[in-house]
């Protein structure tokens, strides 16, 4: 069985071979590139720079190398833009984290040293992001629609558009998907609307806006529908035809629970949900449609399935209310589970490998009978990981999910 077929099956709530397996098979999927390049290096891999293909959460592209030996079948169809206006077809060197390792950053990436230590990513003579002074991640510091009332500012501020540049990238990448592997192939869309007001409005004025100016709210997430579904028109066009999955993400969910409430939920961001997949369907009726959503989100998923979602990541069983055992009994028949494999906050980082091989065992006896379950870490894989934990992590999935560990072939 081939790692596509593996997926569609585990897609269709079926029993493959063995449990499919996820690492980098889309951004939250992943692995920190300090992690990774450890990981290479603890595997005798040649020397090449880590390219960081996500400059927000510096996570590495996993190589074919990699990818092979944790056995995972999914790869990323990426898009063009690695955040922050770069863009992942060309690259440059870069002393990213003054530990010795060598890092590729996307082209058009640079940052500036402020008088504290941190680094600055400045566009236009404006600071956007932040890395504090020993971070390991970028956090977004400009938010273009703060304190905005004027719809045409928002008109201006939100714009559809994928480059033809872009198209001419995304087939030659999914040409080489194709060529070099025999893996599921799953398009990064994103589609967000609740992260979207975060990142044009700010957290805070975004969450206080939806009760005090619904209005606009509504006109703007009105307006990302429009822009998601011209954007959509033409990716699915173009690609949609050659991948097995579509991506999008909001996070809806806190450690504790739900960011919003189950009544603003389904009366601003439901319908767009579902407007948003009802257009994916009808254009790629295939296709299926993968939702990232961290956190407390167990009063949304029913939601979610009745929106069209088909697949929910990361299945954050360390949050409130998101018990494995729960989760597969109430939804594990309507919606795939893909992640929940190993809670990457707690075990992967303080437990010893015989933790770890134990946690995973007991995670796939709970979600994979009956299909409908994808092996992945719960969110990436962090930089004080060390790669001996990681391939524990994983040579036990595979091991253990093709029943060399059990009485029943699964």
């Amino acid at each position: 069985m081939t790692s596509r077929e593996r997926i569609i099956e585990a897609l269709n709530h079926r029993e493959a071979d063995r449990v499919p397996v996820d690492l980098g098979g889309m951004r939250s999927t992943g692995i920190h590139a300090m992690a990774y390049r450890r990981l290479k290096e603890y595997m005798g891999l040649p020397d090449r720079p880590v390219k960081i293909f996500d400059v927000f959460q510096q996570l590495a592209l996993v190589e074919e190398e990699v990818r092979r030996r944790v056995h995972s079948d999914v790869v990323e169809l990426k898009r063009l833009d690695g955040g922050f206006n770069t863009r992942i077809d060309k690259w440059k060197e870069y002393d990213m984290f003054e530990d010795g390792g060598r890092y590729l950053l996307p082209d058009g990436f640079d940052s500036v040293t402020m008088p504290d230590g941190s680094r600055a990513i400045v566009r236009e003579g404006r600071i956007v992001a932040i890395m504090p002074k020993g971070g390991f991640y970028f956090d977004g510091k400009h938010f273009p629609l703060a304190d905005t009332h004027d719809r045409k500012a928002i008109d201006e501020a939100v714009r559809p558009g994928i480059s033809d540049g872009e198209i001419a990238f995304l087939k030659d990448q999914l040409r080489e998907l194709k060529s070099s592997t025999d893996c599921a192939v799953m398009g990064t869309f994103g589609g967000n609307f609740l992260e979207a007001g975060h990142s044009y409005f700010g957290y805070q004025e975004f969450m206080e806006r939806m009760i005090t100016d619904r209005p606009l709210v509504e006109y703007f997430l009105d307006r990302l529908l429009e822009k998601y579904t011209i954007e959509l028109e033409r990716y699915l066009f173009e690609v949609g035809g050659d991948i097995d999955l579509i991506q999008i993400g909001d996070d809806y969910g806190t450690q504790e629970n739900t960011q919003i409430s189950p009544r603003i939920f389904r009366s601003l961001f439901k319908p767009r949900l579902k407007a948003l997949c009802d257009f994916i369907h009808s254009k790629r009726p295939g296709l299926f449609i993968f939702l990232h959503s961290c956190g407390s989100v167990y009063p949304f998923i029913g939601d979610f399935i009745e929106a069209g979602v088909q697949v929910l990541n990361p299945v954050q069983t360390n949050a409130k209310n998101m018990d494995p055992a729960i989760l597969k009994r109430e939804f594990g028949g309507e919606i795939v589970l893909w992640g929940g494999g190993c809670d990457t906050q707690h075990l992967l980082l303080f437990g010893t490998l015989e933790e770890i091989e134990e946690d995973v065992r007991r995670r796939i006896d709970i979600l994979a009978p009956g299909g409908g379950f994808v092996f992945a870490s719960i969110h990436n894989i962090q930089m004080e990981i060390p790669p001996e934990k990681i391939l524990r992590l994983f040579d036990t999935a595979y091991e253990y999910g093709r029943g060399a560990y059990s009485d029943r072939k699964r």
